[in-house]
């Protein structure tokens, strides 16, 4: 074998171990990502084990990119994005940070972020807001559980996760911010989209 063929099977030979270098690397990267999501999957009490294999960590890393790139405006991007920075606080009633929030603590603090002032308390940020038919939610929309009289929860729609609408709330006490499906309250009721004054 001469020279340039030599040359040619190392440069071969290396750039092959490079591939599968920068293949274990990327899969490496990504179980770091996604291993702090492994223990926030929403519990269905009927069908727990159900939930939990139905979406898996790289679904929720997939929507989080989505919902970034489809939000209807920038500041609705950064909201979900601060939002998902949250992932795993606790709950804490009333809280709006630090170390915790509650559901419309998580909101109003993800909409500041991003410029946007919303009112604290739920029922005030569905007053405030622009309605949205809830067969038109976009990605950084806040879906409402309740009534109009009174709102006792509020998320942060997100989008779908094999074709199950998806939101990130701080639930309840003793939980963690997390994803939910839209409809596991059961109360839905009514959503708006958080927008910059004029």
């Amino acid at each position: 074998m001469g020279v340039p063929a030599r040359v040619a099977t190392a440069a071969a030979a290396a750039f092959l171990f490079l591939v599968v270098f920068v293949s274990a690397a990327a899969s490496a990267v990504t179980a770091v990502i996604t291993a702090p999501l492994s223990h926030l999957w929403h519990t269905v009490a009927a069908t727990p084990l159900g939930t939990q294999s139905l979406w898996s960590a790289e679904d929720y890393v997939h929507l989080i990119a989505a919902a970034e790139h489809d939000a209807p405006s920038p500041q609705a991007a950064t909201a979900i994005a601060f939002a998902a920075k949250q992932i795993g606080q606790p709950y804490i009633w009333g809280g709006t940070g630090n170390p915790g929030y509650d559901c419309s603590g998580l909101t109003q603090a993800a909409y500041r972020n991003a410029g946007i002032d919303i009112p604290r308390v739920a029922t005030a940020q569905y007053a405030a807001g622009a309605k949205v038919e809830l067969g038109s939610l976009r990605p950084g929309d806040l879906a409402f559980y309740g009534s109009t009289v009174f709102a006792h929860h509020v998320a942060m729609y997100l989008g779908a996760i094999r074709g199950v609408p998806v939101v990130l709330d701080a639930p309840a006490p003793g939980e963690v911010v997390r994803f939910d499906p839209l409809t596991a309250g059961g109360d839905l009721f009514a959503a708006t989209r958080p927008v910059a004054a004029q």
